[in-house]
């Protein structure tokens, strides 16, 4: 029994660090949103970010390929672990793109999104640190379910964005720019739905 609790403790520990690395992570992006362009310089550390949180789950990975006993079910553990890392990646992507396209001036919507992705992070990370009592506590299914309406929030951000570069007197190359930039970012809180549905799944598997 105590070989078992420790394999879970193992699994736990290293979710609820991944969390934790989320929420850095998704301050950094949004601070970049928030201020740019004086925060373009900031534009690169996502990327380290981005190998601090491989990195994380690398280790997920490689706990997996050795261990006998886990959790909950190796593949929803493999495919969270890759939701997750989805996350990061989508937020590099949109950050990134920021300082690729030369884009001069923020725009209030996609600050809004920085600021939903965010909200969302908050709530992955706070299901992650829950993780371990999911089979007794019912508020972990209430938080994952309350990112589907973080992201349905998110959504609607998104789709008004594309239409306010449509329907606005946009250059058509600032278009193409900002649809690529939108599109990174809705990813990014698609991704953090992904992840929590995941979870709802593990807690339907084992009511």
């Amino acid at each position: 029994m105590s070989r078992v609790k420790r394999k879970e403790d193992v699994f736990y520990g290293l979710f609820r660090e991944y969390g934790e690395k989320l929420v850095l992570v998704g301050e950094v992006y949004q601070r970049i949103f928030h201020e740019y362009p004086s925060s373009r310089v900031l534009v690169p550390s996502m990327k380290e970010y981005e190998n601090v949180c491989d990195e994380q789950a690398r280790k997920i990975f490689m706990e997996l390929s050795s261990s006998f006993i886990t959790p909950f079910d190796r593949e929803d553990i493999s495919v969270l672990t890759k939701r997750l890392d989805d996350v990061v990646d989508y937020m590099e992507a949109g950050a990134s793109r920021l300082d690729l396209f030369a884009i001069e001036e923020m725009r209030p919507e996609a600050i809004a999104l920085a600021d939903i992705t965010v909200k969302a992070i908050h709530q992955v990370a706070e299901v992650l640190d829950r993780l371990p009592s999911f089979k007794k506590d019912h508020s972990v299914m209430e938080l994952a379910l309350a990112v589907d309406v973080t992201e349905d929030e998110g959504d609607a951000v998104y789709k008004n964005a594309l239409a306010d570069l449509f329907r606005g007197d946009v250059p058509t190359l600032e278009i193409m720019k900002w649809s690529r930039v939108y599109d990174r970012m809705e990813l990014a809180l698609n991704a953090c739905e992904h992840a929590c549905d995941i979870v709802q799944g593990v807690i339907m598997k084992n009511a």
